[in-house]
């Protein structure tokens, strides 16, 4: 049996393994103390908690940095325990893979390239509207007219041509603002890449 505690407003005030199931229960505050004395004698609360048997579990993780972890069971059901401390979030988890039979434990460190994706897309997007925007708009303030094809200016066009008709100098500062926060967010995931332990319960 463990059993650990919580006071944070916004996360799982009680964790508890207990008898193979992993319990996770928000009492109110006042009846913090009675629950903890009742799980002792193994006693669960009626209301405001839930367990998970071990038998049901498929998979339990960890992402470094989230404040998370997740446990995946049935086909596609998952629960997610919330521990803001990453400390006790480690601790919880380092238990879990020391008490549960037949767990394997696993590491999964993004590289690079599969950390800075998503905000690598998004830069090759932005500069791909930035460019074809600009290019309208510096032919509008030339004077030249455009329309899109079949009046659809919910397309990809359509679009382009509403974004273009702010004007040059309005693209830079919001197409810039916008690569600035894409390059930000590639810096800093590739600076420090996810990584996320895994418990697989073999059956």
């Amino acid at each position: 049996m463990k059993i650990w505690t919580n006071n944070e407003k916004g996360y799982d005030r009680i964790i508890a393994f207990i008898s193979n199931i992993i319990y996770r229960g928000n009492p109110k505050p006042g009846e913090i103390e009675t629950v903890l004395y009742n799980l002792q004698k193994e006693v669960i609360p009626e209301k405001n908690f839930t367990g998970i048997p071990i038998s049901y579990i498929k998979q339990i993780t960890m992402q470094e940095g989230k404040p998370v972890i997740e446990i995946l069971f049935g086909s596609d059901s998952a629960e997610q325990f919330t521990v803001k401390d990453d400390n006790r979030r480690n601790e919880i988890f380092d238990y879990f893979k020391a008490n549960i039979p037949n767990a394997s434990y696993s590491t999964d460190q993004y590289s690079l390239i599969r950390a800075g994706k998503k905000p690598l897309i998004a830069m090759c997007v932005i500069a791909v509207f930035f460019t074809w925007s600009s290019f309208i708009a510096n032919g509008m303030e030339e004077g030249n007219e455009y329309d899109v094809t079949g009046q659809r200016y919910d397309s990809a066009a359509g679009i382009v041509l509403i974004i273009a008709s702010l004007g040059v100098k309005n693209l830079l500062l919001i197409f810039g603002s916008l690569f600035a926060i894409a390059l930000f967010t590639f810096i800093k995931k590739t600076k420090q890449p996810t990584i996320i332990s895994r418990l697989t319960i073999n059956r």
